[in-house]
């Protein structure tokens, strides 16, 4: 197996029998996160086939209330690493938020809560006379200086009605309720009530009889829209290395970041006709998300959460379906995780790889001589889709023929509601249906990408458009020019988007020069992206520190992965990109690491409701200079649809 191969069933089963033989868990012992160890580059890069790579796995462990890190050598049967991690908090397990959930339905206090608002959950209360379910949705809490919520793993519990177990909970929310539980002990610490909002009467479903029986039959005018490819796929999988065109790269399902991409890099043909793999990215993953919530109402304004690190997106990954979440001629890769219990197990099809047509790629009709010279464009797409909560974010990758790499994440699910009555302010929500609003909030996505531009020597530069002033040099006032700005250290990179100036971000080789002499370079193009709105100095901007700017640059460092920190549950203000950038290191030169953060501002519509369209934010990297000239023109012309 490659040192970078996805973790497997097996490897996981003994990774826990070897921490079990060294006397370092038991079967008190809970687990919060297993996922490969990754090397270094140069161990990697000095790998090749038929070697046996020495294959270990990186557990967090705890054995009461001390949390351990392992480094375990499946490969030797040994413990490389077990080292206590004192005042951190683990990410709460999928098996503990549902003890967590069923201890909130059989709190005495929370039931008087609902009792006040004619809700019986032992007796009548439903629409065919059964007794109604209640819907329990933890949520993170930050560090608000609670004196009962101090040195517990605490989850913040509020509450739906579904009078059916198949409605939809959102519909219903039973606003005003909080309840703090302490996951480690299950003890109710707090109800909080801070009054009622009326229950909406109405069901918000959105399936296939309910929408028929509300709105009316489905639509009939849709014709079938089929993806064949008759002679096969372009791409080949080999394990998790996956080559498509001119690109290659490993694909891992991390429990924590979800869908990595490993060694991502094109192949070109060298002077001397021998074929030259050029990286391009050593590492790209999602490495912390930050929904912030705008609302002050006491109910409501604790809310936010950083969805990856405390919960861990790979442990929420969907298993994929067939004409449902991919379209087409589909491979599927299947991953392994653990639960807090150490269970082991595979879900099935967690991600899809498969390819599309895109549209024209490029495009000439010689006016002088009438030729017509056209080129389809078509990309590789590897993607995941991820369920937290109330929302799906589907993770997107896109690989072109013109050697461009999209990012894209697809944010559809459900709107977390809020009761609504007559007169209720509405500064911040938006009312969605009768007795029910929703809340402003944001979506901000940080993406680290560990740069490798023709290797990992690299810089980063910023360009500006600006307007030249009238004058001399300017004689019209219609000039305009670029102007670039080396970010030479940590602090000069952190760095906000300006459409007004054309903002943009060019990674470029220090070492590696194309045929006009100059750098080898991609570059960053974002959307005009806002920034968290909560104070930096609000327990919102403190946990997600990262949201405060739309670029950060930092010289590589293996450990320096999450943009919240390792450990984001509770208490981590100041964590992460904070923390990593505090010494302004120099950043050119360098193998360099640039972290994107992304997303949008959700000031929800009438039509997100009951469930949201899908919403799209992310971002582009385009060569420049990377080739000498387009790298599609030898992409050749496709007769047998062109008439």
């Amino acid at each position: 197996m490659h040192p970078l191969s996805m973790m497997t069933e097996a490897e996981a089963e003994a990774a826990k029998q070897i921490l079990r033989d060294a006397g370092h868990v038991d079967d008190s012992s809970r687990f919060h996160g297993c996922c490969i160890h990754e090397p270094s580059k140069d161990e990697v890069a000095a790998w090749s086939p038929g070697d046996e790579a020495d294959r270990r796995l990186e557990l967090v462990v705890r054995n009461g209330a001390d949390v351990y890190e392992a480094t375990v050598s499946v490969s030797r049967k040994e413990v490389d690493r077990w080292e206590h991690q004192p005042g951190v908090v683990p990410r709460v397990g999928l098996l503990e938020l549902g003890a967590v959930m069923e201890t909130c339905r059989a709190d005495p206090d929370f039931r008087a809560a609902l009792a006040r608002r004619g809700l019986d959950v032992e007796g009548a209360g439903s629409e065919n006379g059964s007794a109604p379910t209640i819907q329990i949705d933890p949520w993170p809490t930050g560090d608000y200086g609670i004196g009962f919520e101090e040195g517990r793993r605490v989850q913040r519990c509020i509450a739906f009605l579904r009078p059916e177990p198949t409605d939809n909970g959102y519909a219903r929310p039973i606003d005003g309720i909080v309840v703090h539980i302490d996951v480690d002990t299950l003890e109710v610490l707090h109800v909080e009530d801070f009054g009622e909002w009326p229950i909406p009467t109405e069901r918000g479903n959105y399936d296939v009889a309910s929408v028929e029986a509300d709105i009316g039959p489905m639509r009939t005018d849709l014709r079938p829209v089929e993806i064949t490819q008759p002679d096969g796929v372009s791409f080949t999988l080999d394990d998790n290395e996956l080559a498509w065109q001119k690109w290659k790269m490993r694909i891992v399902m991390d429990d924590t970041e979800g869908l990595v991409l490993h060694r991502i890099s094109y192949t070109e043909t060298g002077p001397d006709g021998q074929a030259v793999e050029r990286p391009i990215i050593d590492r790209a993953s999602l490495a912390e998300m930050i929904v912030p919530y705008g609302d002050t109402r006491a109910s409501q304004t604790f809310k936010h959460a950083l969805d990856a690190g405390e919960f861990g997106l790979g442990m929420l990954a969907n298993s994929l379906t067939l004409g449902c979440d991919c379209l087409g001629e589909i491979t599927y890769l299947d991953a392994t995780q653990m639960l807090d219990d150490g269970t082991v197990y595979t879900l099935t099809n967690a991600v899809c790889i498969h390819e599309e047509d895109f549209g024209i790629g490029w495009k000439h009709t010689d006016s002088a001589t009438e030729t017509v010279e056209v080129r389809r464009s078509r990309r590789l797409v590897v993607s995941s889709i991820h369920t937290v909560g109330n929302y799906e974010y589907g993770l997107f990758w896109y690989f072109h023929l013109d050697g461009s790499i999209r990012f894209e994440i697809k944010l559809t699910g459900i709107l977390t509601t809020r009761g609504h009555a007559d007169g209720d302010d509405l500064t911040f929500a938006r009312q969605v249906a009768p007795q029910v609003s929703a809340p402003i909030h944001q979506h901000l996505f940080c993406v680290r990408l560990d740069m490798a531009i023709d290797g990992n020597r690299n810089s980063v530069v910023e360009v500006n458009t600006e307007a030249l002033p009238p004058g001399p040099d300017n004689p019209l006032g219609t000039a305009f020019a670029a102007r670039e700005t080396v970010l030479a250290s940590e602090h000069q990179g952190m760095r906000t988007t300006n459409s007004a100036s054309s903002r943009y971000w060019r990674i470029q080789s220090d070492e590696v020069t194309n045929r006009l002499g100059n750098p080898t370079a991609y570059r960053l193009l974002a959307s005009s992206t806002a920034t968290m709105f909560a104070h930096p100095d609000s327990p919102h901007g403190q946990r997600g520190g990262f949201a405060n700017h739309n670029l950060w640059v930092t010289p590589t460092v293996g450990t320096e992965r999450y943009a919240a920190g390792a450990y984001p549950t509770q208490r981590n203000q100041g964590q992460g990109l904070p923390a990593y950038t505090a010494g302004d290191r120099a950043t050119t030169d360098t193998d360099v690491t640039v972290w994107h953060t992304f997303g949008l501002t959700h000031d929800v519509r009438v039509e997100d409701y009951p469930i949201m369209p899908t919403e799209y934010t992310g971002f582009l990297l385009v060569p420049d200079g990377f080739f000498d000239r387009n790298p599609a023109l030898d992409v050749p012309p496709s007769p047998e649809h062109c008439h």
